[in-house]
């Protein structure tokens, strides 16, 4: 065998970063790449997100749940404020009229000019109550004492009850007067000049339908009806806050 030196040289393969990440551990289990870290990572968020829209939409229907159910309790308290308000307005417009009545008494009141004088006609108003009616001396249609009423800042007398009735009745002596209480052809129904507190005085009157309008006036025995152009006298009523003093 020659002299000559023999060289020896150890191979070395490069591996690529993918290949070297993906080298066995120690214990024998694969090192998982990037791309499953991202996506286990993407899960989790997920995953968090529908967590947190669930709690948000149950936040929501309890508020909604919660909203309702003071919707409702406003409603209730509301209905009742307003039974309450009416029971009232009733007690005010009639019963404390007459409950509460400290006896009745004339009110005069300078009004209007007797004619050719120029001189203030003083009239003569009946109170009872919180209430004054006016009984005029002269006749009109039921238009017409309308009219007459509201220039005096009162209106057609309403009967509230038949206590007001029966108060009434024997002042007026032997004459007819007409009241605040037609039947108005265009709706086919009897009804009061005031629009407000319904009158409890029950009268057959009301039950009955007519083809013509028709009028009411008050005697001293009864409440009739006949044609709105007959001349009668007039009462008329207004509460004694209304009252002007002169």
């Amino acid at each position: 065998m020659s002299d000559q030196e023999v060289t020896y040289s150890t191979l070395r393969f490069l591996q690529s970063p993918s290949e070297s990440q993906n080298r066995l551990r120690p214990d024998g289990t694969q090192r998982p790449d990037k791309t499953e870290q991202k996506v286990f990572q993407y899960i989790q968020e997920n995953h968090q997100q529908e967590e947190t829209l669930r709690n948000l939409s149950q936040k929501y229907d309890a508020t909604q749940n919660d909203n309702y159910l003071k919707k409702q309790l406003l409603t209730k308290k509301t209905s009742e404020c307003d039974r309450l308000n009416e029971t009232f307005q009733q007690m005010k417009g009639s019963d404390l009229v007459f409950t509460e009545k400290k006896g009745c008494y004339h009110e005069n009141e300078s009004s209007e000019s007797l004619p050719n004088t120029g001189k203030l006609k003083e009239l003569s108003w009946w109170c009872c109550g919180v209430k004054c009616y006016y009984f005029t001396a002269e006749a009109n249609n039921w238009m017409g004492c309308n009219q007459t009423c509201q220039s005096h800042n009162s209106s057609l007398l309403k009967i509230n009850d038949a206590e007001e009735l029966s108060l009434l009745q024997p002042k007026t002596s032997q004459n007819s007067y007409w009241i605040g209480l037609s039947f108005r052809k265009m709706e086919n129904r009897w009804k009061w000049i005031d629009n407000g507190i319904p009158s409890r005085l029950n009268l057959t009157i009301m039950h009955h339908r007519f083809g013509k309008s028709e009028c009411a006036f008050l005697t001293s025995t009864r409440i009739e009806t006949i044609d709105c152009y007959r001349t009668y006298n007039c009462i008329c009523e207004k509460r004694i806050d209304c009252f002007s003093k002169h």
